[in-house]
């Protein structure tokens, strides 16, 4: 029997994700407090108010919630499952922050106008099916009788901040930012999407993989396994911030910044056995 820790996820890619978070810091700072100056070049943001108000939290939840992860870099066995809905939360954020970002204000706004509408909706809703179910009103009105102020937001498919799907968030992206920053939100939604769905809501398949990958035969061969899980979701992270970061970039036309992205994506690349773009 094997003694001893499994080994770290590769530092190489753990490198990555750090360098990719120092960046996506000066895009912080340069959309939300002003210019920077990188490698003798100023940084200046042209962003719209209600597009750095929409998108540039997301966009720091976003990298927070990757450095959770990478604080987790020690964690084995059973306790690497609760780290998928953080890599999901990650991912589908920097999504969201690109399709802000990438798109005209319009989109922001109805996301910034959503926000008093999904606060009014938390406590006026129906919850359940048939003899268990629960209405919740906190002002005495049908739950399903919202105010004029929230008409938008009434009718099949309104009742959300975008009435675009995930894919179709990607595919505005890449349409506005390019091919690049599209593919690459495209390849963290394919890799962390499906399987974290499962595992997040309790499914048959989602015990089963996180359990049976690898096909481990003792406690070690498990913990073993653990580790290539950790790794499988710190390549999507590191893919969908790659897409933020080139979203970003590209779309304020800061080159050198947006070359500083592509030299770390190629990095990125050259981990997983790609040639770089």
């Amino acid at each position: 029997m094997q003694t001893g820790s499994p080994p770290c996820p590769n530092p190489l890619l753990v490198e990555v994700l750090q360098e990719q978070l120092e960046l996506l810091r000066i895009s912080l700072f340069v959309a939300t407090q002003g210019p920077a100056e990188m490698a003798g070049t100023q940084l200046r943001c042209s962003l719209e108010p209600p597009i750095i108000n929409a998108s540039q939290p997301i966009a720091m939840c976003a990298g927070q919630s990757v450095n959770t992860i990478l604080r987790c870099l020690d964690w084995r066995g059973i306790p690497v499952r609760d780290l998928y809905p953080i890599a999901r939360s990650a991912v589908e954020s920097f999504i969201n922050a690109a399709f802000l970002v990438s798109q005209d204000s319009a989109a922001s706004e109805r996301a910034l106008r959503y926000v008093k509408f999904r606060q009014w909706k938390q406590h006026n809703r129906t919850v359940g099916e048939g003899v268990f179910t629960l209405k919740l009103s906190s002002s005495g009105s049908p739950a399903d009788s919202p105010p004029t102020e929230f008409k938008e937001f009434t009718g099949k498919g309104q009742d959300m901040w975008t009435t675009l799907a995930l894919p179709s968030r990607i595919n505005r992206v890449g349409q506005a930012a390019g091919r690049k920053a599209g593919s690459r939100l495209l390849a963290a939604y394919t890799l962390i999407y499906s399987v974290s769905s499962e595992v997040i809501h309790g499914s048959p398949f989602g015990v089963s993989y996180f359990y049976s990958t690898g096909a481990p035969t003792s406690v070690e061969e498990f913990r073993q396994s653990t580790v290539g899980q950790m790794e499988d979701m710190l390549v999507a992270v590191a893919h969908a911030a790659a897409g933020y970061l080139a979203t970003f970039y590209t779309s304020q036309g800061m080159k050198t910044a947006a070359s500083i992205e592509q030299e770390l994506f190629n990095k990125l690349l050259a981990l997983e056995g790609v040639e770089p773009q």
